[in-house]
């Protein structure tokens, strides 16, 4: 881990952005180029640290992701038949990082409807 990510954040504080996207184009969350290229923009927009990703395309269909971060990870799982994407994203910096993540993604999928929960992780939401 680069030294400057270890003195930006040196504490166990985290944002976890928890998303569902509903009503997506079925071949966009099936297409495993697109959404590779579509979180290695995610990433890069945020200013995250990619430390690896590794995705897997389903027959007959859907596709999963995980992309390893020096900030923590970002995954997805998608169930094209239904038009249907689950999104974790979570980051031990700035919570406008995880934003930044989830506003590219879903401008690029762009579905019906998002549902989103957020959970503080770290010692000092211990309450």
């Amino acid at each position: 881990m680069k030294r400057e990510l270890v003195l930006e954040n040196p504490r166990p504080d985290g944002y976890h952005l928890m998303l569902e996207f509903f009503g997506c184009d079925a071949a966009k969350i099936d297409s495993l180029p697109f959404l590779r290229q579509a979180i290695k923009a995610a990433v890069h927009k945020a200013g995250l640290t990619n430390l690896g990703s590794r995705f897997h395309r389903f027959q007959p269909h859907g596709v999963t992701g995980f992309t390893l971060l020096s900030q923590s990870h970002i995954s997805f799982h998608t169930w094209p038949e239904y038009g249907y994407l689950v999104l974790d994203i979570f980051t031990c910096g700035p919570e406008e990082q995880a934003q930044q993540v989830a506003e590219v993604l879903t401008s690029r999928l762009a579905p019906c409807q998002v549902k989103r929960q957020v959970v503080r992780k770290g010692y000092r939401y211990q309450k």
